[in-house]
């Protein structure tokens, strides 16, 4: 994973992590699995902004109501600007493009309820 490469050099080097096509510059990472492996490990991250969302989920799913992946929007929104100042890529954009952002809704959602139908949420 990214992360952990970028935590195991501490001579962190941009250019690692982006790659050019022409006169494109992209990252050479998937952001979104990124981010979420970012969100689940960072304690001060998942303590303030993961954890909530997730206990507001167990509740409506304990009250056999339903959840939706925009729940978890503010939480990775949050995330990501602890993202961006620890890893200060010059080409990440300010704020996550919408199609990423609900990419990484529907994917972490989609984590909550695999754990949940496996009973990682117990009393």
């Amino acid at each position: 994973m990214r992360i952990r490469e970028l935590l195991e050099n501490a001579n962190f080097k941009e250019l690692d992590f982006i790659k050019k096509s022409g006169d494109k510059t992209e990252l050479d990472y998937d952001l979104v699995d990124d981010l979420i492996h970012y969100m689940h490990n960072d304690d001060n991250v998942y303590r303030r902004n993961v954890y909530p969302t997730l206990s507001k989920c167990i509740d409506l799913v304990k009250g056999k109501q339903p959840t939706h992946s925009k729940m978890f929007a503010e939480a990775i929104k949050e995330a990501y600007k602890q993202y961006k100042k620890e890893y200060p890529i010059r080409i990440l954009p300010d704020e996550l493009e919408e199609d990423t952002l609900k990419e990484a809704c529907t994917k972490i959602h989609e984590e909550f309820k695999e754990h949940i139908r496996i009973g990682k949420y117990k009393d």
